[in-house]
C-alpha cells in the first residue's frame, strides 16, 4: 500500500500545535500558532523573529545553520514581551527553506497559565503538558482540600485545647472556691465558738465578781471585828486571873459546880487558838475572794498592764479543790519556776481564761492514767515563765502520758476532742490559740511525745498590738463569702 500523503492548512496546523511557529532564514515569522498570536501583545506575522524571542538553550546564535546541528536537541524560547518560555523543537525544512518550532509553554503550575491569559483549554489534546498540567490541578486540589482540612482541624484543636482549658480554668476556679467556702465555714463556726464561750465567760465574770463582792462584805465585817475581839477577851482572861488571884477558895458552891462544869483553864488554854484560827480561816476566805476578783476579769474588755503571775495563782487558786488528794489518786503537785517579769499589755482576762483552760487540761490528762502510774509517777504539774526581749515565754506542762502526732496536729481545731461526751466540748484550745494568736499577736504551741507528758508554751509581746474585734472579724467573714 502506498503511503498517503497528508497537506495541512496553517489553520488545522495551528490546532494541532497552537503554539508553533514558521520562520525563514531570513528569520521573518511566516507563520504562526492561533493561541501564541493571542497571547502575545504584538503581532507576530512578517516580522522578525529576534524581536519576539530569544533563545535562551541551546547557547546558540540564531542562524540556520546552527539551528540545523541542533535539531535534536531541547529548545526553551523566552517571549521578550510577556516573558513566557515556550518548550519544544526546532525541524529544518529543505524544500522550502524554513524553520519550524512545535512546543508548547514551560509550566510548574496551573497558577502560572493566568498572567499570560492561557487556559488548559488552549493547549494541544495530545500535548502531554495537558496531563502534567491536569495532574498537577489534581494534586492543586488535593492539595488545597488537604490545607483546607488541616486548617479546619488546626482550628478545631485550638477550640479543643480553649475549651480544655476553659473546662481546667472553671475547675481550678470551683476548687480554689470550695477551699475558700470550706476555710470561711470554718472560721465562722470559729467566730461562733469564740462568740459564744466569750458571752459565757463574760456572763460567768460577771457572777464570780457578784459572789466575791457578796462574801467579802461579811467576810470583811467578821475579819476587823477579830483584833477587837482578841483585845475583849485577853482583857477578860485577865481579869478571871485577877480574881483566881486574889479570891481564893473555898468558893460558893453554885460557882465551884459551874467550874468544874465549864472546865475554865482548858477554855482558857484553847481560846487563843481557836482566835487564831479564825484568823487564819478569815485570811483563807479572802484570798479566795482575791483570786475570784482578779478571775472576775473575764467581763473586762480593755486592754491594761497585768501581772502574769497574778493571773496564774488566781487560776490555781480557784482550782485548788482539783488538785488536792481524793480517794482515787494522790494530790497533784504544782512546781512554779516564775521568772522576774515585768506587766504586760493584755486583756487579762481572756489571758485568765487561757490560764484556766490550760491548766484544767492538764488536770484532765492526769486524772485519766492509769492508777498504777500514779504509784511510779506522781501527777505534777510545772509553770515556768521568763522574759525573753520584747516577749514573755510562759510554759504549763504536765507529766501525763502524753499525745500522737495525729491528736497534736488537730490540737486547736474548733470541736475536736478526745474527753468523752458530756465532758469536753473542743473548743477550749481553740478559743485559746485564737485569743493568743489572734488577738494578742502571740505564738502558742505544743510539744508531746507518748508517754512524755505535754507542755503548752506562750509567747506574747510586752506591748499590745491591736487587732480586730470579734465583730469585725464576723463581719470580714461575712464578706469574703459573699
Amino acid at each position: 500500500m502506498n503511503a498517503l500523503n497528508l497537506t495541512f492548512t496553517p489553520e488545522l496546523f495551528s490546532k494541532f500545535f497552537p503554539f508553533h511557529l514558521v520562520f525563514n532564514d531570513q528569520q521573518e515569522i511566516i507563520q504562526a500558532g492561533e493561541v501564541i498570536q493571542r497571547v502575545n501583545p504584538v503581532e507576530l506575522l512578517n516580522s522578525d523573529f529576534d524581536q519576539h524571542f530569544c533563545i535562551n538553550r541551546p547557547k546558540i546564535s540564531f542562524e540556520i545553520g546552527a539551528i540545523r546541528k541542533h535539531e535534536k536537541s531541547l529548545f526553551l524560547l523566552e517571549s521578550l514581551h510577556t516573558g513566557m518560555q515556550l518548550k519544544g523543537q526546532m525541524i529544518c525544512l529543505n524544500d522550502p527553506a524554513v524553520v519550524l518550532f512545535i512546543g508548547s509553554p514551560w509550566v510548574t503550575e496551573t497558577k502560572s497559565l493566568e498572567p499570560f491569559g492561557l487556559k488548559l483549554k488552549d493547549f494541544a489534546i495530545h500535548d502531554p503538558v495537558v496531563d502534567f498540567l491536569f495532574l498537577l490541578q489534581s494534586q492543586n486540589a488535593a492539595l488545597a482540600d488537604t490545607k483546607k482540612l488541616a486548617d479546619e482541624l488546626r482550628n478545631q484543636r485550638v477550640q479543643l485545647q480553649s475549651a480544655l482549658q476553659i473546662k481546667e480554668n472553671l475547675a481550678t476556679l470551683a476548687e480554689a472556691q470550695a477551699r475558700k467556702l470550706e476555710q470561711t465555714l470554718i472560721d465562722l463556726q470559729k467566730a461562733q465558738a469564740q462568740l459564744v464561750q466569750t458571752e459565757k465567760m463574760s456572763s460567768l465574770g460577771q457572777l464570780v465578781a457578784g459572789v466575791a463582792h457578796e462574801i467579802n462584805n461579811p467576810v470583811s465585817f467578821i475579819f476587823g471585828n477579830l483584833q477587837y475581839a482578841e483585845d475583849y477577851i485577853e482583857d477578860l482572861v485577865h481579869l478571871i486571873q485577877l480574881y483566881q488571884r486574889y479570891y481564893s477558895e473555898p468558893y460558893p458552891l453554885e460557882l465551884q459546880q459551874h467550874l468544874e462544869r465549864s472546865d475554865l483553864d482548858f477554855a482558857l488554854q484553847d481560846l487563843p487558838k481557836l482566835l487564831h484560827s479564825m484568823r487564819v480561816g478569815c485570811d483563807r476566805i479572802r484570798n479566795i475572794v482575791l483570786s475570784l476578783r482578779t478571775f472576775s476579769r473575764l467581763d473586762e474588755a480593755e486592754v491594761k498592764p497585768f501581772n502574769i503571775h497574778d493571773g496564774i495563782d488566781s487560776t490555781l487558786m480557784i482550782l485548788q479543790s482539783r488538785l488536792k488528794a481524793d480517794s482515787h489518786r494522790p494530790a497533784i503537785e504544782v512546781i512554779k519556776h516564775y521568772g522576774d517579769l515585768p506587766l504586760v499589755e493584755c486583756n487579762g482576762g481572756q489571758l485568765n481564761q487561757v490560764f484556766m483552760n490550760l491548766i484544767s487540761n492538764a488536770i484532765d490528762a492526769l486524772e485519766e492514767q492509769d492508777p498504777e502510774r500514779w504509784q511510779t509517777c506522781p501527777g505534777r504539774i510545772s509553770i515556768t515563765t521568763t522574759a525573753a526581749g520584747e516577749h514573755v515565754l510562759i510554759c504549763i506542762a504536765d507529766n501525763g502520758t502524753g499525745m500522737t502526732e495525729e491528736v497534736k496536729s488537730r490540737l486547736f481545731d474548733p470541736f475536736f476532742t478526745t474527753k468523752p461526751i458530756g465532758r469536753g466540748t473542743g473548743l477550749g484550745l481553740s478559743i485559746s490559740y485564737q485569743i493568743v494568736t489572734d488577738k494578742h499577736a502571740g505564738e502558742f504551741w505544743c510539744e508531746s511525745e507518748c508517754g512524755k507528758g505535754a507542755a503548752f508554751w506562750i509567747k506574747l509581746p510586752l506591748t499590745f498590738e491591736p487587732v480586730n474585734t470579734q465583730a469585725t472579724a464576723v463581719q470580714e467573714i461575712l464578706l469574703a463569702s459573699v
